[in-house]
């Protein structure tokens, strides 16, 4: 157990020794419910950050590394719907997924994305309790 505790911490492992360009900048999320509307297509989210989001695509989804792509991230809260429109530039392609990092995100797209933590945080809390 402990391992696994100095492992996520980046103790014991050789990530404290990677240099700053390799190490993620912002904590990857899942469990939110989201999509992602890119091109007028809807995809389902796999995980996301402040600093980009992966995402399932279909075989055939003419989306390919490079690309400068405007997406909207749907965010389903219990209470509450938010829809963040950022730009992004697609970085990686997966079989089937694909990773798209933001450009450096607005005041307002930030404020929104604080809004979705802070209700997954609301949410994770109300359902610890129920437990």
């Amino acid at each position: 157990m402990i391992n696994q505790i100095l492992s996520k911490l980046g103790l014991g492992d050789s990530t404290l020794a990677q240099s700053a360009e390799t190490r993620r900048r912002h904590v990857r999320r899942s469990g939110v419910r989201a999509d992602v509307i890119v091109g007028g297509q809807t995809f389902g989210v796999r995980d996301w950050s402040q600093g980009g989001v992966f995402f399932d695509v279909v075989p055939d989804a003419r989306l390919v590394v490079g690309d400068k792509v405007q997406v909207t991230m749907r965010f389903r809260l219990p209470h509450e719907t938010i829809d963040i429109q950022q730009a992004a530039r697609v970085i990686r392609a997966a079989n089937r997924g694909m990773a798209a990092e933001f450009a450096p995100l607005s005041p307002e797209a930030r404020k929104k994305f604080d809004r979705v933590i802070d209700g997954y945080h609301a949410q994770s809390f109300l359902e610890s309790q129920v437990a």
